[in-house]
């Protein structure tokens, strides 16, 4: 499995650490994340020094880990420092311990070289929560590559035919795509001018009439996604930066490699109008948590032909993977980098 490690990467939503253990594989590695006593997140391998059982299945003991099996106790650092049935820990008693921070509502965990793992660079998704945003968030387990959901999300023409019933709408392909490429980001802007809302805007904007539309993806390798979709009534000047006349949504997503056939995919969708709403933001909620499960259901399809099309089959690339392609080169070279 080849992954980039030296990257920040989501390990959890922030509400799934109480008082629990959660274990998660990340970048093919077994780790196991938790609060300790003063709600600090934490994170360790996920695998016992001794028999190899998950630390996982076991429990929290104020600020260590007891191993589920024979009773070994580990510290935040890792190290074995209790061993039932003995005074004295063997010395080289440990498992590994990761980076991680919290931030953004999420549990940040840096897989790679310990001493490169620098916070500042976490990428920014203040919308999940600063409080002049209302912001849905949600989680899908895919089982498929995760380039092949960061590609989905850098080539949103496929929203026309798999969303056409949320985020889809007539017009999104015959709009000309703009691509812009810097160091480890890549930029894809694309306007849809005086068409039809797609429903979920519709709904969400009272719109009556034909809408100047707008596509404007970030991308921050290797797996980081911001799209700052959103509509204003035709012929207003959005284009020109008047949105008074719209709505924008951040779409935020975030996606983490498991396996070479699985990843951990976070998102969420923050506004900033209509913030008392509840059934809005109800609304909003489920029309983004059903298309972006269509997007899973698509790459778990996509991911089965894969895995059985053989060395002979050979794909084609059309303009609208011009984002896409430029992503992956990034990719390329700081996998080449790494190893």
């Amino acid at each position: 499995m080849i992954f980039i490690k030296n990257a920040w990467y989501v390990a959890a939503e922030s509400h799934e650490l109480t008082g629990n253990l959660l274990g998660r594989t990340i970048c093919g590695d077994p780790i196991v994340v938790f609060r300790d006593s003063n709600g600090a997140p934490a994170a360790l391998e996920d695998r016992c020094c001794h028999r190899h059982l998950p630390l996982s299945l076991g429990k929290r003991t104020g600020d260590k880990i007891q191993c589920g099996y024979h009773g070994l106790e580990f510290d935040k650092t890792g190290t074995c420092v209790s061993v039932p049935g003995q005074k004295r820990v063997p010395p080289n008693a440990s498992v590994r311990p990761y980076p991680i921070v919290e931030r953004y509502r999420y549990i940040w965990i840096w897989p790679g070289d310990p001493d490169k793992a620098d916070p500042s660079t976490i990428p920014d998704y203040h919308w999940n929560d600063d409080p002049n945003w209302i912001s849905n968030s949600g989680y899908f387990h895919v089982q498929g590559n995760h380039q092949l959901l960061v590609d989905n999300l850098l080539d949103l023409s496929h929203v026309q035919f798999v969303h056409a019933t949320t985020l889809g709408a007539d017009g999104v392909t015959d709009a000309p795509l703009h691509t812009y490429r810097d160091a480890d980001q890549v930029r894809i802007e694309r306007w849809i001018m005086d068409k039809k809302p797609p429903a979920m805007f519709a709904t969400a904007g009272n719109f009556l009439g034909n809408v100047d539309r707008w596509q404007l993806i970030s991308w921050t390798a290797p797996t980081h996604v911001v799209i700052d979709a959103g509509c204003a009534n035709a012929g207003t000047g959005a284009k020109d930066g008047n949105r008074n006349e719209g709505i924008t949504v951040y779409s935020n997503h975030t996606i983490t490699p498991e396996t070479n056939d699985s990843c951990h995919y976070f998102w969420h969708h923050a506004r900033n109008y209509r913030l008392d709403d509840t059934e809005l933001t109800k609304f909003l909620a489920n029309a983004a948590q059903t298309a972006f499960g269509e997007d899973v259901d698509i790459l778990a399809a996509q991911q089965r032909n894969i895995d059985s099309a053989g060395r002979h089959w050979e794909g084609i690339d059309i303009n609208a993977d011009a984002g896409v392609l430029q992503a992956r080169r990034v990719v390329t070279k700081m996998l080449e980098a790494e190893t």
